[in-house]
């Protein structure tokens, strides 16, 4: 097996080597540790959460009040058509900072978003803004959408393998 790329085999030794440290103060306690989570990051994960709340609850000024102000007043009519129209919900399923400075974040974000009967995971970028001390989504950038309704693929359209349809 040959690799082009010399970080893919230092992860993967990593991965592969049992007993191989992590981190230099692991290679004298023995055990793997896990850098703890910083409060900015913990407080921006927390308004990802709340937004995915109040979605669930289709509060729509909750919802809002997690996006910074020029992004709300955006999206504040076509969310109350979605809430209107759809039984609405939302989870957070993994949450990764990129990037803290200052007033502004980054995040990689998969969430699970079920409009009616329709599911989609949604795996995107979100930068964040600081306003009046709390951490604010100020936009989203989707890369990748999964569909998750079987009921509803066309083989036309989708590429339907066990229930999880991906658009083509």
């Amino acid at each position: 097996m040959r690799f082009r790329n010399k970080t893919t085999l230092f992860a993967l030794a990593l991965l592969l080597v049992p007993g191989l440290p992590l981190h230099a103060a692991d290679a004298y306690s023995g055990r793997l540790r896990v850098a703890p989570e910083s409060g900015e990051q913990a407080d921006l994960k927390a308004c990802l959460n709340t937004a995915a709340e109040a979605a669930c609850a289709e509060d729509l000024d909750g919802f809002l009040d997690c996006f910074a102000g020029s992004t709300r007043r955006k999206l504040r009519k076509e969310t109350a058509i979605r809430f209107v129209r759809h039984d609405v919900s939302m989870e957070v399923l993994d949450t990764q900072v990129l990037r803290l400075a200052g007033n502004s974040g980054q995040a990689a974000v998969r969430y699970r978003l079920n409009l009616s009967d329709d599911q989609y995971d949604v795996v995107s970028l979100v930068a964040m803004k600081r306003e009046q001390g709390y951490w604010k989504i100020h936009s989203e950038k989707i890369q990748a959408v999964e569909y998750r309704s079987p009921n509803c693929c066309s083989p036309s359209r989708y590429a339907c393998l066990g229930g999880t349809c991906r658009i083509q």
